[in-house]
C-alpha cells in the first residue's frame, strides 16, 4: 500500500499539469494481465509490482514525452523472447524489465550504467522523474 501512495505522489504533478485523472485498471484487466504474465513465466514479484502500478493508473498515457504502456497493451510483451518487458519510454530513453531488474536505457543499451538498474519499479520511476521533470 505504501508503494501505491508513492506512485500517486510521483505521478500526480504530471497528471495535474495535463488535467488528467487517474484511471485504475479494472479487475478484468488485472486478471487478464496476470494470466499473460503466468503464461510467459514473468516472475511473480515483477507482475505484482506492475499490478500495483496499474491499480493507480492503467497506463497507456503519454504526458510530456513520458509514456507507460497500458495494462492491456501487447507491446509490453513484444520483447519477451529476449526476457524483457517493454514498459514505456520518454524521448529516447526506454524503460524495461530485464533479467531481474528494472532498467533505463535506449534502443542500443538495455541500461546506461549500473546507476540505471533498479530492483523495484518505484525506484525506476523515481529516477526517471528525478532526471526528466
Amino acid at each position: 500500500m505504501e508503494t501505491k501512495k508513492q506512485y500517486v505522489e510521483l505521478l500526480k504533478p504530471l497528471f495535474d499539469d495535463y488535467d488528467e485523472k487517474f484511471e485504475p485498471a479494472s479487475e478484468k484487466q488485472v486478471f487478464d494481465f496476470s494470466e499473460k504474465c503466468k503464461q510467459r513465466n514473468v516472475p511473480v514479484s515483477v507482475c505484482e509490482q506492475l499490478i500495483e502500478f496499474y491499480s493507480v493508473t492503467k497506463g497507456g498515457f503519454c504526458l510530456n514525452g513520458f509514456s507507460f504502456h497500458g495494462i492491456d497493451d501487447e507491446i509490453l510483451f513484444e520483447w519477451w523472447k529476449d526476457s524483457e518487458l517493454w514498459l514505456g519510454d520518454c524521448n529516447d530513453d526506454v524503460l524495461r524489465w530485464h533479467e531481474g531488474c528494472f532498467c533505463i536505457g535506449d534502443a542500443s543499451n538495455i541500461y546506461y550504467s549500473d546507476d540505471y538498474k533498479f530492483q523495484t519499479l518505484i525506484e525506476l520511476l523515481q529516477k526517471c522523474f528525478q532526471e526528466w521533470f
